[in-house]
């Protein structure tokens, strides 16, 4: 047999892509005394894969191993459920803001539009009507209710794609724990 056709046949071995025939081949090759010089170092390593004795596994190594490979898969879960609580704290501290900044603007502007004039004394609510009001003031209470208004709005919108991260967030989760499950079962 030609050294090339030797070569080809090592290296679909060595890919694991020979059949039996073809291993029974080389085996046959090896084990002969007419072995091409620069397959001599593959003639070691080949023959020690057919004649190794037996190795000995200890019959608590697959316990170990089953053991192991769980703790690391528990320690993946937890790694992922600290990802997870983090983005949700995160989550959680901005809604928060947002929610201080709205307080503090509504703060704000009850405070300048119920401050009394220095030159009038103050009005008493009876005397407060939407007829009674100056066009300085009806202009300001149109300001602060097309603030509020804007205000709404935008806090709407913000709920509305804290809903979708929160939806989204919740598929991840299913994807996630959907994988490890099919992991856990593939290692049972």
């Amino acid at each position: 047999m030609k050294t090339d056709e030797i070569k080809i046949m090592l290296d679909a071995f060595y890919n694991g892509e020979t059949t039996v025939a073809e291993e029974l081949i080389l085996l046959k090759y090896f084990s002969s005394e007419d072995i091409a010089e620069e397959l001599l170092d593959e003639k070691e390593v080949f023959l020690s894969m057919y004649q190794a004795e037996p190795i000995d596994v200890p019959p608590a190594l697959d316990s170990k191993l089953e053991n192991l490979i769980d703790e690391l898969a528990s320690k993946e879960e937890k790694n992922t459920e600290i990802k997870t609580v983090a983005k949700r704290k995160h989550l959680l501290r901005w809604v928060g803001s947002a929610a201080a900044c709205i307080a503090l603007l509504i703060s704000v502007t009850f405070y300048f539009n119920n401050k009394p004039d220095t030159g009038q004394p103050p009005t008493t609510p009876e005397q407060q009507t939407a007829d009674n009001l100056s066009e300085a003031d009806k202009k300001a209470l149109k300001e602060a209710e097309d603030a509020l208004i804007l205000l709404s709005s935008n806090f709407n919108k913000g709920v509305d794609q804290l809903a979708v991260v929160s939806s989204s967030l919740d598929k991840s989760n299913e994807i996630l724990n959907k994988t490890l499950n099919r992991k856990k079962d593939k290692e049972s």
